[in-house]
């Protein structure tokens, strides 16, 4: 016959009754949580590249030309400050579904990734309101128009 165990302790509202053993597993898992937390530094590594949007492809009345794309960046708002960035890289940053192959495959495992990115540079202005004409050497991918661009801040040429 099992030994008798209070009622108190054996039932609370409605939780089933699982045991000494589960209460101090629960213990240990908060004590550990608590331990855990993030560690605030006093500064942030510096942002390399500007914010912007893939606003489309250069175009005609009735084509698209996928070669060229129309890169909206923050804070460039006339054909001069668009003329600062020619030369200079941007990269679509994406999320693929596998892993792929990548350098020191099997000596660095943590450096596995499915994040890619498609690289290319600003080749000239577009406009008059500071839109950038960028060329990849993958053509971007029609589900990036309105994503994210990266307009990194290299190569300088001041």
């Amino acid at each position: 016959m099992a030994p008798a165990v209070k009622k108190s302790i054996r039932r609370t509202k409605g939780t089933p009754f699982m045991g000494e053993a589960h209460f101090a597993r629960a213990k240990t898992i908060a004590a550990l949580k608590s331990k855990l937390g993030k560690v605030k530094r006093d500064r942030a590594a510096p942002r390399l590249y500007v914010k912007g949007t893939l606003a489309g492809y250069k175009r005609g009345l009735w084509g698209t030309n996928h070669r060229t794309a129309l890169v909206r960046a923050e804070l460039v708002n006339t054909k001069e400050d668009a003329l600062w960035y020619v030369g200079k890289r941007v990269a679509y940053v994406y999320h693929g579904y596998t892993q792929k192959r990548c350098v020191r495959w099997s000596k660095a495992p943590a450096r596995r990734s499915n994040t890619r990115a498609i690289w290319g540079r600003v080749i000239k202005p577009h406009g008059g309101s500071g839109m950038l004409a960028c060329r990849f050497k993958k053509n971007c991918p029609a589900n990036a128009i309105g994503k994210r661009m990266r307009v990194y801040l290299y190569p300088s040429r001041i």
